[in-house]
């Protein structure tokens, strides 16, 4: 089976969690992008980072258009203290939803990270506009499952 490249693969080429995980996500014929951003949630709650990243990424190879997928990736980004791509992949969520409290939240956090603390805390409001609440979700930014 070809291997496929992915911008998580080790630039170094020693990492091999990352090709593995796709690798499992490829042989369960997955194809659905829900089924696959939940099994990536359910990785990312039992700490399996490259596993989740590699099922949000391939829900992304689904439906580009997916703002679950995209948000769940920058969270897991930032958790593998990739900030700068995590930042990217809320961009992109952004694109999709400009609405998404989830992807608002996780933008905040991920500015804040970088030390773009003015503009985290633009973003954070634009947040509280839509939804007062939004702030609650900072602390505990986590993962989102889909129905």
């Amino acid at each position: 089976m070809p291997r496929l490249v992915t911008p998580e693969m080790s630039r170094k080429g020693n990492d091999r969690d990352t090709p593995r995980a796709y690798s499992d996500v490829a042989t369960e014929g997955l194809h659905d992008p829900a089924t696959l951003n939940n099994r990536g949630v359910a990785l990312e709650r039992q700490g399996r980072y490259e596993e989740a990243l590699a099922a949000f990424s391939a829900a992304i190879l689904c439906d580009n258009d997916d703002v679950y997928a995209w948000n769940n990736r920058a969270v897991i980004l930032t958790r593998l203290d990739r900030p700068q791509e995590a930042a990217l992949a809320c961009r992109q969520a952004l694109a999709i939803d400009r609405s998404c409290i989830f992807a608002l939240v996780t933008y905040g956090m991920v500015l804040g990270r970088l030390g773009n603390y003015y503009e985290a805390e633009n973003v954070l409001a634009v947040a509280e506009d839509l939804d007062p609440q939004a702030r609650a979700l900072y602390p505990g930014n986590s993962t989102m499952t889909r129905a």
